[in-house]
């Protein structure tokens, strides 16, 4: 096995100890900069870079280089024009700057409840969709809708595609764990799924106070897709080395009260259930979470925070046996500091969340642009988190060991949608069609579900 072989294989050994209770050799530490400040750093324009990725790999090998990363330095963009130019997006737009932009868009006014209620998927099909995407007039324009639809897949599928020929180089080169395991699902917590882009987060802050039967009922009527939607896609292939993502919006603008009833027990029972079946939770637990840390002893065993402005020691103290962590380190360290202040910051850092393992190095948030970075301090703190990271015990058990029979699944209700075709109605129609034929003919009925599901994000 050569030097860069035994790198990946340490790495990779390291980030599955601390998913599988055991100290790692050291703390795994995978940074990223953001697109924008790649590009920048490369001298590319950003609006052309978030099109085709291999545009930055020359910059990005330099970055790969220069920082000894457990994973690849550059970042990539999750929104991507591909996808929203193509549906003719109001809601998500290429600024000029080639930053995506987010005005304060809705596609569901106060006075629709009852009609999202009576049919959350025809709603978003035939009402709620077609107003913030001028190309997905379902009703009026069937035909550029397929047209909109099949040119944003296919397009996405391009962009990641380069996505995926620099990050694999990039994984050849410098020894970063490839592949992973089979992922566990994911998507949005109950409320977060209604408030972002179907009600906004002003909209959604005044119902919440206005009619909160309302938002509840929307809740109870949503979740049957939201629970088929987020769940694992085939659990005969997952490990517990993957997790089930959810970035966590909008419960730290919440009142307690609503927090508790609206945001918190809907998601927990989601989570608790797929917890059931074995899946691991994984959470960005966006801004600070500190008033609310109590509520995460209730998660499933071994879910995975990342972590922005928390308190990390009131985190690691309260779930670091319970939890994994990630993340947290002020990436404010990295412009307002000297390199040797930078250093002594990341060791004290290190002091707090790194003792008995299940922690993971990573920033607080992604440097947008290349003035959120000094190079020089970057790499001279991941270089102390290589350094200054390492345990004495390695191997050693550590953390809250997982039981799947501690958690109860659900019985969630039957998705169903006129604008939803089951295998049952499938076969009213076509009456000769063999069982082997359900599973990638459902699977492309919910690929289009799946679709929609993102407009709401």
């Amino acid at each position: 096995m050569n030097d860069i072989e035994k790198l990946r294989a340490e790495r990779t050994e390291n980030n599955a100890a601390i998913l599988n209770n055991r100290i790692p050799n050291r703390v795994p530490c995978a940074v990223s900069i953001g697109l924008n400040a790649v590009a920048e750093y490369a001298g590319v324009d950003p609006k052309a870079a978030i099109w085709d990725y291999r545009l930055l790999e020359d910059a990005i090998d330099k970055l790969c280089e220069m920082i000894p990363s457990d994973g690849c330095v550059g970042g990539a963009s999750v929104l991507l024009p591909a996808k929203y130019q193509a549906i003719g997006s109001k809601s998500i737009i290429m600024g000029s700057d080639g930053f995506i932009q987010h005005p304060n868009t809705h596609m569901m006014e106060e006075d629709e409840y009852d009609q999202f209620i009576e049919d959350p998927y025809a709603f978003m099909v035939e009402t709620a969709a077609p107003r913030t995407n001028r190309n997905l007039d379902f009703k009026n324009n069937p035909v550029g809708t397929i047209k909109a639809i099949n040119q944003a897949n296919a397009l996405t599928g391009y962009v990641f595609g380069t996505l995926g020929q620099v990050m694999g180089k990039m994984a050849m080169k410098y020894g970063y764990p490839m592949g992973g395991a089979f992922g566990g699902g994911g998507g949005y917590a109950p409320l977060d799924i209604l408030s972002d882009q179907l009600r906004s987060f002003s909209g959604m802050s005044t119902d919440i106070r206005r009619r909160p039967d309302k938002v509840k009922a929307a809740m109870e009527a949503m979740f049957p897709w939201q629970y088929d939607q987020c769940k694992c896609p085939d659990l005969e292939r997952y490990t517990r080395d993957a997790y089930a993502f959810y970035p966590l919006h909008m419960a730290t603008f919440m009142r307690t009260k609503d927090f508790e009833e609206l945001w918190w027990k809907p998601w927990l029972a989601q989570i608790n259930s797929y917890a059931a079946m074995g899946v691991r939770t994984g959470a960005f637990l966006e801004d600070d979470w500190t008033r609310f840390i109590d509520y995460l002893q209730d998660v499933p065993t071994g879910t995975y925070f990342t972590f922005e402005y928390t308190d990390a020691k009131q985190l690691k103290e309260k779930v670091g046996k319970h939890c994994v962590l990630s993340s947290g380190f002020p990436i404010k360290y990295l412009t307002q500091c000297t390199k040797e202040e930078a250093i002594d910051r990341t060791k004290e850092w290190l002091d707090i969340v790194a003792p008995g393992g299940q922690y993971a190095f990573g920033f607080d948030k992604s440097p947008l642009v290349l003035a959120d970075v000094n190079l020089d301090n970057l790499k001279a703190v991941v270089e102390t988190v290589v350094s200054y990271g390492v345990y004495d015990n390695p191997g050693a058990p550590s953390g809250e060991i997982f039981h799947k029979e501690d958690y109860t699944e659900l019985k969630v209700e039957e998705f169903k949608s006129r604008c939803f075709t089951s295998w049952e109605e499938y076969l009213e129609q076509n009456p000769n069609t063999p069982e082997c034929a359900k599973a990638p003919i459902m699977n492309e009925e919910k690929a289009i579900r799946s679709f929609y599901y993102s407009l709401m994000q």
